[in-house]
């Protein structure tokens, strides 16, 4: 379990912190679902099929607690919600849920707990270790 990292120099003139170099994680690809589906039933006595009929259902059932405007919490991952952007009007008599309204997107709050007091420490993250990208050590 590491996350590669590279290094990225800000280029942003106007920055504070213009010149300077600051971490990136390099993704190692992608993992699609067949493949996290396939891993599950190899590491359990469950099918494939039954495997991917739970996620698919998970993924149909998700939408619609969404659509119908509850937050999911998935114990150890996270919290999903509904977000709606909008533009501001100066009156509420005028906002137009039509015209106002720019976009809804899915929001994600990783699962966590506050360690020392301030320091959030989120379960997705917990135990990752990080080294150089191939090649990309100083």
């Amino acid at each position: 379990m590491a996350v590669h990292i590279k290094l990225i120099r800000n280029n942003i003139k106007s920055s504070s912190s213009y010149g300077k170099y600051f971490a990136k994680a390099v993704s190692q690809g992608d993992v699609e679902i067949k493949d996290i589906c396939e891993e599950i039933s190899r590491n359990s006595s469950f099918s494939e099929g039954t495997v991917v009929g739970v996620v698919t259902e998970l993924q149909d059932l998700l939408k619609e607690k969404l659509r119908d405007g509850h937050t999911v919490v998935l114990p150890g991952i996270g919290r999903f919600s509904l977000r709606v952007e909008s533009i501001g009007v100066d009156d509420p008599k005028a906002f137009n849920i039509r015209r106002h309204i720019t976009r809804i997107v899915c929001g994600f709050l990783p699962a966590g707990r506050r360690i020392q007091g301030r320091h959030i420490l989120y379960d997705l993250c917990d135990g990752v270790k990080t080294i150089w990208h191939k090649g990309a050590k100083p």
